[in-house]
């Protein structure tokens, strides 16, 4: 005849909850086993999954015994002893507890890449303390695993962009100033268009209208572009003179001083 209480508690379920997405992938939390009787005991468990089992069966468990809560953490090797299985089907946690003691168990809960998306699972943990022939009353905590939305369909990839046009360059005026010229044709002819030299905005804008920017060396200061060649782009701007990020046109002009002026021929 045993003289003295079985019983057992059993805590960390109720920070097990969580859904799991692309930026959440695993869970790792502790599950504490506790003999709460008088006498000593083994303690086992079992998990059912009262709703959700399709998913609850898609999410794999490892679990293993450790020191405390503390040593159960997401970057945490999987140590022994250990079991796995999913939380349709999981081996028992067992062992051999005193009176009040505990045992901790570190679980982690992984979905497989095809688990149901917009699912939840409610496993639920329960454990008793045996002695002999005799066994306690059994103690259980639930918690909740959902996962979200799926991912939209994969689309196909954007088309490349084409091959930015060169942009025409003529000389006026000697060595003082150019003529930019770009084809506007792939859009509408009220369509802005802003001349970039050297990374910098220059002069004002043009309509397709009129696809032609003239350029003088003055205009652009050695700080913008030093001496030598620079890279221009016709850029399209939108109807408040915004860069919208598409380039037309692009080419080099070489800058230089003179006693007269600043200088500016076509090409690099």
């Amino acid at each position: 005849m045993i003289l003295g209480k079985l019983a057992g508690s059993l805590s960390g379920t109720d920070a097990m909850t969580t859904t799991f997405s692309s930026s959440v992938t695993s869970l790792t939390a502790p599950l504490t086993l506790t003999n709460a009787g008088s006498i000593a005991g083994t303690y086992s468990t079992s998990v059912a999954a009262t709703q959700g089992s399709a998913l609850a069966s898609s999410i794999r468990v490892d679990a293993w015994q450790v020191a405390g809560t503390a040593d159960c953490t997401g970057s945490a090797p999987v140590g022994s002893p250990s079991v796995s299985g999913t939380w349709a089907s999981l081996p028992s946690l067992s062992g051999s507890l005193a009176p009040k003691a505990s045992a901790v168990w570190c679980t982690r809960s992984t979905p497989a890449a095809d688990a149901p998306a917009s699912a939840t699972t409610n496993p639920v943990v329960s454990l008793v303390i045996s002695a002999g022939s005799w066994t306690s009353a059994a103690v259980t905590g639930g918690f909740y695993l959902n996962t979200s939305a799926a991912a939209p369909p994969a689309t196909a990839p954007p088309a490349a962009s084409p091959a930015v046009a060169r942009a025409t360059c003529t000389p006026y005026d000697g060595d003082f100033h150019v003529t930019i010229g770009f084809d506007p044709s792939a859009r509408p002819s009220d369509t802005y268009y802003g001349l970039v030299v050297a990374g910098t905005r220059i002069n004002a804008a043009e309509q397709g209208y009129h696809p032609s920017f003239d350029l003088a060396g003055t205009d652009v200061s050695p700080q913008v572009a030093p001496d030598g060649p620079a890279r221009i782009d016709v850029d399209v701007l939108d109807a408040d003179g915004r860069p919208t990020g598409e380039t037309v046109a692009t080419g080099t002009v070489t800058f230089a001083e003179s006693n007269a002026a600043r200088t500016v021929v076509c090409g690099g």
